[in-house]
């Protein structure tokens, strides 16, 4: 198979380490969320504070990076089928119900009237708009624009701004330099799916390794910080996003050439084809849950609950995936 053969057949097939990696992402973020604002959870399953990393703070970079993965691919093949213009659209469309359906989920009601707030939702809506234009760039423009990106925020860390930044839920607003920089670093690592399985390993696993080494080297100055979204914190999220994704499409894509039961793959994959969905249902079992139990609950009751939500989760997407029930935004 030629370079070009491999890269249009990428282009017009989904991809099955990327549905594994969304589907991981979701069932990981289920689970944590079930228990997350509850007060009797060990530390290691909780996020590390001011300073510091636990696996819990790489949740939402790995949403970003997901989003990331398959975004030039998807935007390509529609521009084929659809025109420039009407992809363009459709992508600002999805992002826009991002933000929207991001802030009725996360909207505050109390005696003074109603409030919105920030979310995961709206990062990933905002942090799509702020890539969408660089989609057809060159790499290098890319990583420009995230490096120039990620400085900006650093700075702005220097600043009283930071204090609001720290209060803010995701960073607020005035994180959408930092998260936007995440996106696009992610988006130039995803360049390497449109470019033939040679390129895979130098994007995905030697960029992740920069990226992670720069990150850990940087924490010693700024700190690796989930509240700030500091630098270090950007690089070493993406580095490990990077990485993990490389160890998944180098089993999924690589082995699974040779071993059938590899393609088969019906654990993570199923969650994966329908991620923005569970991804809505879970939110409105949490709150149900939050609405419920007290934040006094004792971790033996809150574990196995998470591990039921996550359950009722995959039940649900195996069967929807029986059924070739594909919800596409």
């Amino acid at each position: 198979m030629t370079k070009e053969e491999d890269t249009l057949t990428n282009q017009n097939r989904r991809i099955l380490s990327i549905d594994v990696f969304k589907g991981l992402t979701i069932l990981l973020m289920v689970f944590l969320n079930t228990f997350h604002p509850y007060n009797d959870v060990p530390a290691w399953s909780k996020h590390a504070g001011e300073y510091g990393l636990t696996y819990v703070d790489l949740v939402a970079p790995f949403f970003v990076f997901m989003l990331a993965l398959n975004m030039k691919i998807s935007y390509k093949r529609r521009v084929e089928k659809f025109g420039k213009k009407r992809a363009a659209f459709r992508f600002i469309r999805r992002f826009l119900i991002f933000i929207g359906i991001g802030l009725l989920l996360t909207i505050y009601i109390d005696y003074d009237g109603f409030y919105f707030r920030w979310g995961t939702l709206q990062v990933l809506g905002f942090s799509g708009l702020i890539v969408l234009p660089l989609l057809e760039l060159k790499s290098s423009v890319k990583l420009t624009f995230a490096i120039i990106f990620i400085v900006l925020h650093q700075l702005i860390l220097l600043t009283p701004a930071s204090v609001i930044i720290y209060d803010s839920v995701e960073g607020g607003i005035l994180a959408v330099l930092s998260w936007g920089s995440m996106m696009i670093l992610s988006s130039f690592l995803a360049e390497g799916l449109g470019k033939g399985k040679e390129h895979v390993k130098h994007y995905f696993l030697y960029g992740g390794l920069i990226c992670l080494l720069i990150g850990i080297g940087t924490g010693f100055i700024w700190g690796v910080s989930r509240p700030y979204i500091s630098m270090p914190y950007i690089l070493i999220s993406v580095g490990v996003a990077s990485i993990l994704y490389y160890l998944l499409y180098f089993i999924f894509e690589g082995w699974g050439t040779n071993y059938n039961f590899i393609k088969k793959e019906r654990i993570f994959s199923v969650v994966g084809k329908n991620a923005f969905i569970f991804y809505l249902i879970h939110m409105l079992i949490a709150y149900t849950i939050y609405s419920i139990f007290p934040f006094d609950t004792p971790s033996i009751i809150l574990f196995p609950l998470a591990i039921v939500h996550t359950a009722f989760i995959w039940l649900l997407a195996y069967y929807m995936n029986k059924l070739e029930i594909f919800i596409v935004i």
